[in-house]
């Protein structure tokens, strides 16, 4: 019977973190909408804007998705001519490093604020308070 209640407490707390996540998500693409960039695009530019620089295999195991994976979208993004690659100074003489163009630097800083305005005009104040208490009720 504890047993039954346990489990019945962990799935809760999963559907919690699936419905935070879902709500998570759809705050973001709204927030992406007319920047012409995925989630995972947005994601590799602002991680590379807070670190400087960065290579294929540090971004993979950040977002813990394959070197194909981050390599395509690097291709992409080089394409937009938002990021660079250079050689890598040290011993490794096959490492890359990537770092932002100055367009996109210009890029990462319209999206945040687009989603700071986003956010400051979304009227959302009950599904926040109710995503506030399902993350409260995860602990």
């Amino acid at each position: 019977m504890a047993e039954d209640l346990e489990i019945k407490a962990q799935l809760e707390n999963f559907e919690n973190m699936l419905m935070l996540r879902n709500y998570i998500n759809r705050m973001l693409k709204y927030d992406l909408r007319g920047t012409h960039l995925s989630l995972r695009e947005c994601e590799l530019l602002m991680y590379i804007y807070q670190h400087g620089q960065t290579g294929v295999s540090e971004l993979a195991r950040v977002f813990k998705v394959s070197r194909p994976l981050i390599s395509r979208i690097i291709g992409q993004l080089m394409q937009s001519k938002l990021i660079r690659e250079q050689a890598y100074l040290g011993d490794d003489r096959r490492r890359v490093d990537i770092s932002l163009t100055e367009n996109g630097i210009k890029k990462v800083v319209e999206v945040k604020k687009q989603i700071s305005n986003n956010l400051q005009s979304m009227d959302s104040t009950k599904e926040l308070l109710s995503l506030t208490n399902k993350i409260a009720s995860l602990s």
